[in-house]
């Protein structure tokens, strides 16, 4: 609950997101997911992992290519 919160505070700002702010928005994301996965066989979990590194990897992309679009 309390990574909701934090996260919420971090994305309610105005303006550009941060380096710094989005890493720790991605981060926070993945906690419940990841607890989600605790119990899971580590072959499921390894099967996953690349799926779950590319939506970040696309969410981190998005947010960059937007600043970059709203400074031109």
């Amino acid at each position: 609950m309390r990574e909701c919160l934090e996260t919420w505070h971090l994305q309610s700002k105005d303006g550009p997101v941060t380096v710094e702010a989005l890493d720790a928005i991605l981060s926070r994301s993945m906690v419940p997911i990841l607890r989600q996965m605790e119990d899971k066989q580590p072959e499921l979990v390894m099967a996953l992992l690349p799926s779950l590194v590319r939506t970040l990897l696309a969410a981190f992309v998005e947010v960059v290519e937007e600043q970059q679009a709203s400074k031109t």
